[in-house]
């Protein structure tokens, strides 16, 4: 049984995405007999694909600030920009955010004291949302920002308020859609877990699929093959993709000028990936004449 053996790269990458490789045949002619198949032999893809994005529309949340009446309050819109974040990230924009629109005090030891805080409870396997009440005067030894907003006086202090506009910001941090806390006048800490396990990242495993495949067995039908984003990978690593074995599909009979691959996530959306220095290994074998 002969076989070839065909690489993949970024000079085979087509659109912008850099999810989707084009392999031209020599003489636009490749003729596949019946009985052939193909299999992944090794893929190496970067993990460069942002986790909020335009791409995947999850970057807007609200926070809800106390003025001086229970009544009245501002309303901050945040936008995050591009990028991959972990709780502690979003948390440090958070904080960069309130440093930026003068949302905190500062204390006798000049530490800054924000009254918003997203963290990991890994025993609960969830986010924790911790708001604190802002005081309803500059308590002593502290100092405040030129700018900051008006203590709330006529309502013996309240929390700030954290709000999931839509349910595509809510699943990367695992919150339903709404306010914490609902009641608008919260005079003490306000602590509530996720409603259920934070996203994380859009793509927890990769599916490639190839134009010229027949899977009987999987729908779609052009499935080649897929594999989960190994524990411990990190963004800006390499994923590294060695299968213990060969899984072989078969190829449709017939001659063909081109073959095409997508890699997408687990839901069959496309990946933007941002480094193009994926490579891609594939072997074709043949059956005996």
């Amino acid at each position: 049984m002969s076989s070839n053996t065909l690489i993949l790269n970024n000079r085979n990458i087509i659109g912008s995405n850099n999810n989707t490789f084009q392999y031209n045949f020599k003489n636009n002619g490749f003729s596949i007999p019946v009985g052939s198949e193909i299999s992944v032999s090794s893929i190496q893809l970067p993990y460069s694909w942002y986790n909020v994005s335009t791409f995947y529309q999850n970057q807007n949340f609200r926070i809800i600030w106390p003025t001086i009446d229970a009544s009245q309050t501002i309303n901050y819109n945040i936008v995050l920009d591009n990028g991959f974040y972990t709780v502690n990230d979003i948390q440090n924009f958070i904080e960069q955010f309130c440093i930026a629109n003068n949302l905190y005090l500062i204390n006798a030891n000049g530490d800054y004291v924000y009254y918003i805080n997203l963290n990991y409870n890994l025993t609960a396997y969830k986010i924790q949302l911790i708001l604190e009440p802002v005081p309803v005067s500059l308590p002593v030894g502290y100092t405040s920002p030129v700018g900051f907003p008006a203590f709330p006086t006529n309502s013996g202090g309240r929390t700030p308020r954290f709000q999931v506009l839509d349910d595509l910001y809510g699943r990367l941090i695992g919150f339903n859609v709404g306010i914490s806390p609902p009641a608008t006048i919260t005079t003490v800490s306000y602590d509530k877990l996720s409603d259920y396990t934070s996203l994380g990242s859009n793509v927890n495993s990769i599916i490639v699929r190839c134009n010229v495949i027949s899977n009987d067995v999987s729908m779609p039908s052009d499935i080649l093959d897929s594999f989960g984003i190994p524990t411990g990978s990190n963004f800006g690593s390499n994923i590294v993709y060695e299968p213990s074995f060969q899984k072989w599909v078969t190829i449709r009979e017939g001659t063909y000028s081109s073959m095409i691959l997508n890699v997408q996530d687990q839901d069959f959306n496309d990946i933007k990936i941002l480094d193009p220095n994926t490579v891609i290994t594939l072997i074709i074998k043949y059956p005996k004449k």
